[in-house]
């Protein structure tokens, strides 16, 4: 693993030690960065279980030096390189992405989000190597320019790929266009094999038992923890025994904290790495948002099998059935939300049996291993394609 734009860093530079074969498909993964959100976490399982593939060759540049989930790719078949940016349009970056990428002569491009198709394209162009748009993560439209930008981005790449139909719709994409795809999310489950086992987990039902409803998201201005706040305050004020756990980091922490001054049952945990086990002591698992594709959040509830409210709105509806693996309320009311969420405090064999179908829709429709071979094939057809347009043009 090196960078572009410093000294090589061993930390994941396993490399193959004998040529690749012939036949494998070399992929080039550009990321915005390997920071803390759900993007970046999508980015990471994808490259995991693409290390995996026999038939497939991973390489991945990185524009940004945030290395939060750099040490799960450690000791895997892959190449990470640094090609940070030295400041928000830098020009120099076309030449030093384009190194990279003559080097590794990749079959595919695949990108992330509107930074990394916006260096990334005009390469791909000049070397006439298809390129994969993965940006849609959201389902919402809207009107500023870093928008507009984005939907130019997408329109004009090979390939579009959403993690929601909800997204493909809110890009004014057609779903029957064969270069506009849906692969939602995947989730592996490895990571919560220590907390879960065949059996649903045992839940003690004592009822002066402290119960404990958690959200967890980014705190940016997509994110409706003030409706949470909200929701907690009304919620704090008949019952003594419930905990509000808020974890995450971001811009909107501190108005957050204020919003939530004087309500002791309201705990701010902050940017943390062991999602798993914080998660494991949930009762229900909430997710307040103004705009979300497919929330990586809400799959974390499900696989540890915690009953689910959240948001109605974008890709959510993809995830969550609404009365069978949770509850879905309309945005910015707090009063829906606190009534779905004491209901379910207030009924634990109901909440039980949402937790228990929520994991096996996750399993069924969810799943990183399901995400990963649609990828696969995806960039099969790339290529193929690829392969006859340069015959058609001889």
């Amino acid at each position: 693993m090196k960078s572009s734009d410093g000294p090589s860093s061993s930390l994941c530079d396993k490399r193959l030690t004998m040529p690749p074969p012939l036949d494998r498909t070399r992929i080039l993964i550009c990321i915005e960065a390997l920071g803390v959100g759900g993007k970046e976490r999508q980015a990471v399982e994808l490259i995991k279980g693409l290390a995996c593939q026999a038939d497939i060759e991973c390489h991945v540049v990185c524009l940004a030096s945030h290395d939060f989930y750099l040490d799960q790719l450690a000791g895997r078949a892959i190449s990470v390189d640094f090609a940070t940016r030295r400041m928000r349009w830098d020009v120099g970056l076309f030449y030093r992405l384009y190194q990279t990428i003559k080097q590794y002569r990749p079959h595919v491009i695949h990108t992330n989000g509107l930074m990394s198709s916006f260096y990334a394209m005009p390469i791909a162009r000049l070397m006439r190597i298809p390129l994969v748009n993965g940006s849609i993560r959201n389902a919402f439209p809207r009107g500023d320019l870093r928008w507009r930008v984005e939907q130019l981005l997408v329109k004009m790449s090979d390939y579009r790929v959403a993690n929601s139909y909800a997204g493909l719709r809110s890009r004014g994409l057609a779903e029957a266009d064969p270069r506009n795809v849906v692969i939602y999310n995947g989730f592996d489950f490895s990571r919560v094999e220590p907390f879960t086992t065949n059996q649903a987990p045992c839940r003690t039902t004592r009822v002066d038992r402290i119960k404990t409803v958690g959200m967890l998201a980014e705190f940016n201005r997509f994110k409706d923890y003030p409706t949470f706040i909200r929701m907690a305050r009304r919620l704090s004020t008949r019952r003594s025994d419930i905990v509000f756990v808020a974890v995450g980091d971001g811009e909107t922490f501190h108005a957050s904290q204020e919003l939530a001054a004087g309500v002791t049952a309201i705990k701010f945990l902050g940017q943390r790495k062991n999602i798993e086990e914080i998660v494991e002591t949930f009762d229900v698992g909430v997710l307040s948002t103004f705009t979300e594709g497919i929330s990586n959040s809400i799959m974390e509830y499900m696989a540890l099998r915690k009953p689910v409210v959240a948001t109605d709105g974008g890709g959510t509806r993809e995830l969550v059935v609404d009365g069978e693996t949770g509850f879905l309320v309309p945005p910015n009311n707090p009063d829906v939300l606190a009534a779905k969420i004491e209901y379910l405090l207030d009924h634990p064999d109901v909440a039980q049996h949402m937790g228990d179908a929520g994991e096996a829709r996750l399993r069924r429709k969810f799943s990183t291993v399901r995400m990963v071979e649609e990828t696969v094939e995806l960039y099969k057809l790339a290529v193929a394609n690829a392969q006859s347009e340069r015959s058609a043009d001889r």
